[in-house]
């Protein structure tokens, strides 16, 4: 019996090491004091750290710093869950030079850090308030791999599978 039940926990152990996997930046320690991104106004700015994620509208660099502009959405190992609702607009303030060739509209992003207060701005022509996050970390997504064609002749020996 142990000579079938090791292969058999050899194959679980990948399972369970991935499911107690953390989220690639270090979060504050209580989920608890996590604000959405809608929430935040100037009267009442989040003391605690937050952990913020979405998907990029557009990117600012600025003489000081760069503010990245995200659309954001739940979190899931801080991956930002983009088939749920959102959860507000914020922006990443990040110390220097952000490449919009690498933080492209459309990437997902997670950042780390303080709420620091409010900046006003448009969304086309409507007026928006956008929370400001000072990230000391930042985590770019990688982009998904494009769905490969199922469709096609495949020629081959043997009896097999597709999937």
């Amino acid at each position: 019996m142990t000579r079938f039940l090791r292969p058999f926990l050899a194959l679980l152990l990948p399972v369970f090491l991935v499911a107690c996997a953390s989220g690639p930046l270090e979060a504050p320690d209580d989920p608890a004091v996590q604000v959405e991104p809608r929430a935040v106004t100037a009267d009442s700015l989040p003391p605690d750290e937050q952990v913020w994620g979405g998907v990029i509208a557009r990117v600012d660099n600025r003489a000081e710093a760069t503010f990245i502009e995200v659309v954001g959405y739940p979190l899931s190992r801080q991956e930002p869950q983009t088939r749920q609702s959102t959860t507000g607009r914020f922006r990443l303030r990040v110390e220097g030079f952000a490449d919009p060739v690498d933080y492209r509209a459309g990437r997902r992003i997670t950042g780390v850090g303080t709420v620091t207060g409010v900046e006003d701005g448009r969304i086309g022509e409507l007026d928006y308030v956008f929370p400001v996050l000072e990230a000391h970390s930042v985590h770019l997504w990688p982009e998904p791999e494009p769905a490969r064609s199922s469709g096609g002749v495949r020629f081959g020996i043997g009896i097999g599978i597709g999937l």
